[in-house]
């Protein structure tokens, strides 16, 4: 809670930085939903997954605050002391991304061991959803894959911090051809085989 208007001011300067954390937080939260919605499994294994998940989530928001206070701190206001991380060293920096990347890679592996475990129950699947259910188990790895590798870019050299970054940005164009190819596999199913939803 801000003790002083400064305080009560840094906190609505810093909103894009809230803003930035709660829309990642809330895309999680969106795929949860989204398993649960499709599944409503009760069975242990979910359980177990649910309370990693829940456990990680926890623990990554400090990183994620303080890597988006950093890049909102160092890149838009362009302030070298404001803000947490505002001037760290190289290896400060490498540390940081190490840390985040994990967080990012370790969430999305669980989301696609939960995909997992339903695609080792999916007798009651039709062939859409097993399409659908395959689709969210590659999808979830492609960003835990780019986790990783962001995190090792980090790893080899401290200078090597701002490729670690931009990996990130694989993620668009590789999940923008995840989804043609999804796109395409229901295609070639709807209406063609008995069971599966008909063409929208």
């Amino acid at each position: 809670m801000p003790t002083t208007f400064d305080e009560l001011i840094e906190i609505f300067v810093q909103e894009p930085v809230f803003a930035a954390c709660f829309a990642l937080l809330l895309m999680n939260w969106f795929f949860h939903y989204r398993f649960l919605r499709r599944f409503g499994f009760e069975d242990t294994p979910t359980q177990l997954l649910n309370a990693l998940l829940l456990f990680l989530v926890l623990l990554y928001v400090y990183p994620l605050r303080f890597m988006a206070s950093f890049l909102y701190n160092a890149l838009i206001l362009r302030r070298g002391d404001g803000g947490p991380g505002a001037m760290l060293s190289w290896e400060q920096s490498r540390t940081l991304m190490i840390v985040y990347s994990l967080g990012f890679a370790l969430i999305y592996g669980v989301f696609g061991l939960m995909y997992a475990h339903a695609w080792r129950k999916r007798i009651e699947l039709d062939s859409v959803e097993r399409v659908l259910t395959e689709s969210e188990i590659h999808g979830h790895l492609i960003s835990a894959g780019v986790g990783m590798l962001s995190m090792s870019i980090a790893a080899i050299d401290a200078r090597w911090v701002s490729w670690a970054g931009c990996s990130c940005f694989l993620m668009g164009p590789l999940h923008a051809v995840h989804g043609r190819l999804t796109r395409r596999a229901i295609e070639r199913f709807r209406g063609k085989v008995p069971g599966a939803p008909p063409a929208s």
